[in-house]
């Protein structure tokens, strides 16, 4: 189907819906032009097409809006690497400083391992050189953020 346009007192055409939408999406047409369907006679306001020739917003639940709305406000805060060394020479044998960063399994562990064999030293040992190891080689979070 093709559509004819009265602009500067002239009739061109005929376009397709297509072509209209790219006209009009760049300025090239406005609403206050008439148009005309091919085969038919009478002259309409192009504003009656806007709902064709604009392109489509994406339409989205009430649910999804909402998640949108909290996705976007979603923010990391930076972990600080002092802050990881203070915990993890004072209280990495429980694992403090792992669960700090981020890094929960780590943490549980450390925390498992000096409660059930730190009776026995040697689960005090485990986790004090484990600490001690991670506290001069970990430079990032959980997230993969580098700790400043």
């Amino acid at each position: 189907m093709g559509y004819y346009i009265a602009q500067n007192n002239e009739t061109k055409g005929p376009y397709t819906l297509n072509q209209l939408k790219g006209m009009w999406s760049s300025g090239v047409v406005t609403g206050n032009l008439q148009y005309c369907e091919e085969g038919q006679s009478e002259w309409l306001p192009l504003s009656d097409l806007q709902p064709m020739l604009e392109p489509e917003t994406p339409r989205y639940s009430p649910q999804t809006q909402q998640f949108i709305q909290r996705q976007s406000q979603l923010v990391r805060v930076a972990k600080s690497r002092g802050i990881f060394i203070v915990l993890g020479l004072f209280l990495g044998c429980l694992g403090i400083h792992n669960f700090y960063a981020g890094y929960h399994g780590r943490g549980a562990a450390q925390l498992l391992i000096t409660i059930l064999l730190g009776w026995l030293v040697i689960g005090l040992v485990i986790t004090v050189v484990w600490s001690l190891i991670e506290i001069l080689a970990v430079t990032n979070d959980g997230n993969g953020d580098k700790m400043t």
